[in-house]
């Protein structure tokens, strides 16, 4: 007698890269989501997502839950960032042929032969993340534009003319599409994602390949921004930053200074900044939320962590400062939280 397969498998820790939008009436990853639900007109609404496999949403409306995409700053409870996510609804369990329970399937099966330290599971596995969430290749494209200040950096994904999403929906980018490679992102924000999930000695074990770079820990792929002149090869750089308005427009400085490569100049340490456009902002896919967390990272008792990969150069302006220059803002990220002891009546 034949073992008879359920219709339907629950799987209550299943990774779910994209979802169905029912009110953008498309599949889209979590950052999308969260690109959408800030291009919204206030009140902002919640979405609604169902199975990105037409034939398991097809099939009973599978729901997904999505989570922390409406969120502005970062979640830190008991030192545990809360990420945006897509996770199953026990109500409606996907069907044992939709794409995620097959990609699941698949990844045990792998996860069981596999004997790198940073593929396998029980003490070698990650305490804030799936082995299975882990990015392994961040691989942006460079070949559309030349690189430009990031306050004046156009969106390579500028949203196509004549397409939009269902109302009340604005839809920032339908023409950038989700990663067909599970591991693999063109989105700087999915990797800073995994990168702040990573405890410490994580990011020893965990791997990173930019572009067509070497593979790197996590922990060397990072780098902070004061060693942007003695790193080698691609890397992505970060530090904490203070960001105030400047008329409609951002001024961004980081905190940390750089030590000067030119010999005229050693032992100088020089200022790091990037200003930012508010239109030039807008016209990103993700503009809507990048101008609202630049807002929130202006008020008292908050403060923002900035990511990006590019490059530093000489500023136009300040012969003793430094400019970031980056090709997208899709490879521009920032975090931002609350001071310790601030609270959110802080902000008002």
């Amino acid at each position: 007698m034949l073992c008879q397969i359920p219709s339907r498998v629950p799987i209550s820790t299943m990774h779910i890269g994209r979802a169905f939008c029912v009110e953008a009436e498309r599949v889209v990853d979590i950052y999308q989501a969260r690109a959408l639900f800030f291009a919204q007109e206030a009140p902002q609404r919640r979405f609604q997502f169902l199975c990105s496999d037409d034939a398991c949403r097809g099939a009973s409306a599978t729901r997904v839950t999505g989570v922390n995409y409406d969120k502005l700053v970062e979640d830190d409870r008991d030192r545990i960032v809360v990420k945006p996510h897509f996770r199953m609804n026990q109500e409606t369990p996907h069907s044992p042929e939709c794409e995620w329970v097959a990609r699941e399937r698949l990844l045990n099966v792998r996860a069981s032969r596999d004997t790198e330290p940073t593929r396998s599971s029980g003490a070698n596995g990650f305490r804030r993340l799936k082995v299975s969430d882990l990015i392994d290749v961040f691989a942006p494209g460079f070949s559309t534009a030349a690189a430009t200040d990031a306050g004046t950096a156009e969106s390579t994904g500028a949203t196509p003319s004549g397409q939009k999403a269902c109302a009340p929906v604005s839809d920032p980018n339908p023409h950038r599409r989700p990663s067909s490679i599970p591991t693999s992102v063109d989105f700087l924000d999915a990797v800073v994602s995994v990168y702040e999930l990573l405890e410490v000695a994580e990011r020893h074990k965990a791997a990173l390949r930019i572009g067509a770079g070497p593979k790197l820990p996590y922990s060397r792929a990072f780098c902070r921004v004061e060693r942007y002149f003695s790193a080698k090869g691609p890397r992505i750089f970060h530090g904490g930053v203070g960001v105030r308005l400047h008329g409609p427009n951002f001024s961004v400085r980081f905190f940390d200074r750089v030590a000067a490569p030119d010999e005229e100049m050693i032992g100088k340490a020089l200022d790091v900044s990037l200003y930012l456009k508010r239109q030039s902002i807008l016209d990103h896919w993700n503009g809507k939320f990048l101008i609202a967390q630049l807002s929130e990272a202006v008020k008292p008792g908050h403060y923002a962590h900035c990511y990006f990969l590019g490059e530093i150069q000489p500023h136009r302006a300040a012969s003793h400062g430094l400019i970031v220059v980056v090709e997208s803002l899709d490879y521009l990220a920032f975090t931002v939280r609350r001071r310790v002891g601030a609270t959110p009546d802080d902000s008002q």
